[in-house]
């Protein structure tokens, strides 16, 4: 009963412990979802990432027990990942759908900037990788709130905050509450593609559905779902693979 009265967040992540399938060891993310129905175990199709989602704190203390039971089905989803890209100097990434080298700079407008296909970084080298990701994470959280400004007015509609995050299971959501959460990840893909995933989201301070109406909503505000539906398709599990080392 008293864990009922304390609300927890979705998909909280609550610590990281080890498994050994064929003489390797195995970081697996446990993560408490007091919605899902049973224990799940999940590999990262793109990073190789293994997590289990437990319903309750109590089958948590099951949970590597579970993912040993799924050891034939974690090493076939395993073999198919690709693995990370690190981000670091000399790495490749996309940035608004265009690729760009990460090169260092001795000197420059700011710490971490893009331009003309390159993201410069200053500074040492052992930090270039965490400045990458605040430069995308900053960028991202520009991007989004003003496509957000932009398109919530024509639908009259206002959220009560905006969030940037890290997710791997969805680009956007929007709650009860009538906040707005979003992929930093966004960031790398073209920008018609977080255009719809902000129309998407900003549809939903209307419609908490995916009905008729929900559509007509985001119809109104981007033209053309078809083609970024697509690419996410296409291309999405490929943005999760861009990563910091540890």
């Amino acid at each position: 009963m008293l864990f009922q009265k304390k609300p927890v967040p979705r998909h909280e992540l609550l610590k990281a412990d080890l498994l050994k399938i064929d003489g390797r060891l195995l970081e697996v993310r446990l993560r408490l979802n007091p919605r899902a129905r049973r224990m799940i175990v999940k590999v990262n199709p793109a990073t190789g990432e293994v997590s289990v989602t437990a319903p309750s704190r109590r089958g948590l203390a099951h949970a590597l027990d579970f993912a040993r039971g799924e050891q034939d089905w974690i090493k076939g989803q395993l073999a198919k990942a690709p693995g990370p890209i690190w981000l670091g100097t000399g790495a490749v990434i996309p940035f608004a759908g265009v690729p760009h080298e990460i090169r260092a700079a001795a000197k420059g407008p700011a710490p971490v900037w893009a331009d003309n296909g390159v993201i410069w970084v200053r500074g040492h080298q052992a930090h270039a990788a965490r400045r990458v990701l605040d430069f995308l994470k900053k960028e991202a959280r520009a991007a989004l709130e003003a496509r957000v400004l932009e398109h919530a007015p024509k639908l009259n509609a206002k959220p009560s905050r905006i969030t940037v995050r890290d997710t791997a299971s969805r680009w956007g959501s929007c709650s009860s509450g009538r906040s707005l959460s979003f992929s930093w990840r966004l960031i790398l893909a073209p920008a018609f593609v977080l255009d719809y995933v902000v129309a998407h989201e900003v549809a939903h301070l209307r419609e908490m559905n995916h009905s008729p109406r929900f559509w007509a909503h985001v119809r109104a505000l981007v033209a053309d779902i078809q083609t970024p539906q697509a690419w996410l398709k296409t291309h999405g599990r490929e943005l999760q693979r861009y990563a910091v080392k540890a």
